[in-house]
């Protein structure tokens, strides 16, 4: 076989390769292509409250939150469970300004999205109109009012079965349209309690150690709140990291898929150039 027709048959394989890899890759990174495939896949929530699902500094990570539909009827559903909230649980929420700036909202709270697999491929929170939308482009959602040591529940529900309210107020589909995945709604409701019993019965004790130092001068008693003054400012900015959420939840899976195409097409290509040289060798 002379050098061309190996070169011709090295580069054929190559080509063929890399683009049976990029359709099992863009297969992967569009994910479910209806609501009706959701059923074969698992349905879970993460968030500022487990991490994100990414390791904590000691390597333990915690779960998705598993959402589930009962009775077959394609809305799953399931409850967050916090019982003492911590610092690094209560983020700044921020959405896209359409621009891929991530702009404040003015709510501070435990942040959440919905996810299928436990991975970003899909991802659903808040209906956002402000820019195209993607499988995972939707804003954080937000249990906003938790404050460290408060006990929370969030439930939520994701109906597989109807668009978005809010994409029908925006005019993106008509109503009675059929079922788009891109605007599938997340719902939840919030409740917050005051934490733990212990946690509780070292607050009242701090408070009434506050009340009778502060019988004992009034000059005393004006530092203090001075002091706690000052202290609660510097919570407050300590518990607003700048779009700490959106750094972890965006299109992970398109971005890692786009990549490993690349380095498919590559070494595909490397692979036929030393084909084509081993051929040239033996002629």
């Amino acid at each position: 076989m002379n050098k061309s027709k190996i070169l011709a048959v090295a580069l054929s394989a190559a080509l063929v390769g890399s683009m049976a890899a990029a359709t099992a890759l863009t297969a992967s990174a569009a994910g479910v292509g209806n609501a009706e495939q959701i059923k074969d896949h698992t349905v879970g929530v993460t968030g500022s409250f487990a991490n994100w699902g990414n390791p904590y500094d000691d390597g333990h990570t915690v779960s998705d939150t598993a959402l589930t539909d009962e009775d077959g009827d394609g809305v799953y559903e399931g409850t967050i469970e916090i019982e003492s909230a911590t610092e690094d649980m209560i983020v700044e929420h921020t959405k896209d300004d359409g621009n891929e700036n991530q702009v404040p909202t003015g709510k501070v709270g435990i942040t959440f999205k919905v996810r299928l697999d436990g991975d970003w491929t899909d991802s659903w929170g808040e209906f956002e109109p402000d820019y195209g939308r993607t499988w995972n482009s939707q804003t954080n959602c937000c249990a906003d009012g938790v404050k460290v040591g408060d006990s929370v529940k969030i439930h939520v529900t994701f109906d597989t079965t109807k668009n978005s309210p809010e994409a029908i107020a925006n005019g993106d589909v008509e109503e009675g349209d059929d079922v788009d995945v891109y605007l599938l709604p997340v719902t939840y409701t919030v409740e917050i309690g005051a934490g733990s019993t212990e946690e509780s019965s070292a607050a009242e004790s701090s408070a009434e150690s506050s009340a009778e130092s502060s019988t004992e001068s009034s000059q005393e008693s004006s530092t203090a709140a001075a002091t706690t003054t000052s202290s609660t400012a510097s919570t407050a900015t300590s518990t607003a990291p700048a779009a700490t959420t959106d750094t972890t939840t965006p299109a992970t899976g398109d971005t890692t898929s786009a990549v490993a195409l690349v380095a498919v097409v590559l070494a595909s290509l490397g692979a036929s150039v030393v084909m084509t040289k081993k051929a040239s060798a033996k002629d």
